[in-house]
């Protein structure tokens, strides 16, 4: 009956309590890892969207280039728009941004040295 005796019961639960441990570290570890996989698979679809979008902007340029009989019109074209697309972009993501309320550093700084 080792089971039942104090130092069996001792010894169990610190075998129980260690393998409870490893297990917690191994689950963190792999959540970890599924982590890495799903950043670096955004990384790499992100590159290559990259890459797609710039053949594409180039091919558009290209086509309004033959349009425009131009050897630059519309790669003009082609820049003014992503700029206006890049400013309603930035204007869109601005405003959420601003309603949260995150302190400003000098905020901060200041509410920490008043007393």
């Amino acid at each position: 009956m080792k089971l039942l005796e104090p130092n069996g019961l001792v010894d169990n639960l610190y075998r129980y309590v260690q393998t409870q441990i490893e297990l917690t570290q191994i689950e963190v570890q792999e959540r970890i890892e599924a982590a890495i996989k799903k950043l670096v698979l955004l990384f790499v679809l992100g590159i290559i969207s990259a890459i797609f979008l710039v053949f594409v902007f180039i091919t558009l340029s290209l086509f309004l280039n033959h349009i425009t009989h131009s050897s630059y019109w519309g790669f003009l074209i082609v820049t003014f728009l992503l700029g206006i697309i890049t400013a309603l972009v930035f204007y869109a993501v601005k405003k959420p941004l601003e309603k949260e309320d995150i302190p400003k550093p000098q905020e901060a700084i200041a509410e920490d040295i008043e007393v």
